[in-house]
């Protein structure tokens, strides 16, 4: 597979405690120590971008595997300045156009087998442009999606379909991350990941595709991939 960098997106947070949108098991660092279990000897690249606008990375828990990433401090204290200075960094560095870039936020989980799922895809597959590894509850029970159509296909091991959308974390090349930059950072298109990617899809013909199941779940109550059971996951 070509190089893969996850860019991890990071502030000076805890997880534990009471939260009504999260599951009561979710705790940011068991999400962190996921994603470094699964890319164990993998020759994956690891960055993590910390806000330090409310506590340095030093006073953050993440320095405790400081020796895993290359870290990269912003200054961001919204979500806007936030992803303008993050993608900052990416485009910056020294990146090969084919390599895979990873945006991820730090509330995901993932398989752990992940990461050979998507060597697969991309082995199987020419011209993808974007690859979520979120399969969206909401697009099985929202009205919006009732007459929602998908193209399924398949790998060796795995189902994929074609999606509208997706949230902030995705796989990308970073050619196209270059090409795509100024969407991705709000300067022309309408705040929110919805329209933004439905913008990419009208004007640039990008499409998203992701798992079936999903290879990794946003941590949020009710909207966590379905057929999986990642309390499990989190516990591993």
């Amino acid at each position: 597979m070509r190089n893969l960098h996850i860019f991890y997106i990071h502030y000076n947070v805890e997880g534990k405690g009471p939260n009504p949108y999260r599951p009561f098991w979710f705790d940011y660092e068991k999400c962190f120590q996921n994603l470094i279990k699964t890319i164990k000897d993998k020759n994956i690249t690891l960055h993590v971008v910390m806000d330090e606008t409310n506590g340095k990375i030093t006073d953050n828990w993440i320095s405790k595997y400081s020796n895993l990433f290359t870290p990269h401090q912003i200054q961001g204290g919204n979500m806007e300045k936030v992803t303008i200075e993050s993608y900052n960094i990416i485009r910056n560095l020294n990146i090969p156009s084919t390599d895979l870039i990873y945006v991820l936020e730090n509330d995901y989980l993932h398989t752990l087998d992940w990461v050979d799922k998507i060597k697969e895809l991309y082995q199987t597959f020419e011209g993808l442009t974007y690859v979520s590894l979120y399969d969206h509850n909401d697009k099985y029970f929202l009205p919006m999606y009732d007459t929602l159509t998908s193209k399924i296909f398949t790998t060796n091991s795995h189902h994929w379909r074609n999606t509208p959308s997706t949230c902030g974390s995705y796989i990308t090349t970073k050619q196209i991350f270059d090409e795509d930059f100024y969407i991705h950072t709000g300067a022309e298109v309408p705040i929110g990941d919805h329209h933004k990617w439905l913008h990419l899809s009208s004007t640039k013909n990008r499409h998203v595709v992701t798992p079936i199941p999903g290879l990794s779940t946003h941590c949020m109550d009710n909207l966590l991939s379905p057929t999986i059971n990642w309390k499990q996951i989190n516990s591993l």
